[in-house]
């Protein structure tokens, strides 16, 4: 099974010394998503804030980047009736 490799790029870069195992990409993708969300959740608990400008790479085996998720594609942000942000499809 392929390993994946999950680099946090926020107001440090966080690169993953170990990776994890996934089906294939689109399992990575998955994975990640949940992985910034939960990040989200988590700044917005302790906080009351979040950065949408943060990301994170996912890498192969090889060390290629195959995946970036800026967090701002990790959610739908509505202010009032209008919709400011949303991600986009696929992701």
């Amino acid at each position: 099974m392929p390993r994946y490799f999950f680099d946090l790029h926020n107001d440090m870069d966080v690169l993953d010394p170990e990776g994890r195992e996934c089906p294939d990409l689109a399992a990575a993708k998955d994975n990640v998503l949940k992985e910034a969300r939960a990040m989200l959740q988590a700044s917005i608990g302790e906080t009351g804030k979040i950065d949408l400008r943060h990301h994170i790479d996912v890498r192969d085996e090889s060390g290629a980047v195959v995946h970036v998720l800026h967090f701002e594609d990790a959610v739908t942000v509505w202010r009032g009736r209008d919709m400011i942000s949303e991600p986009p499809t696929g992701v």
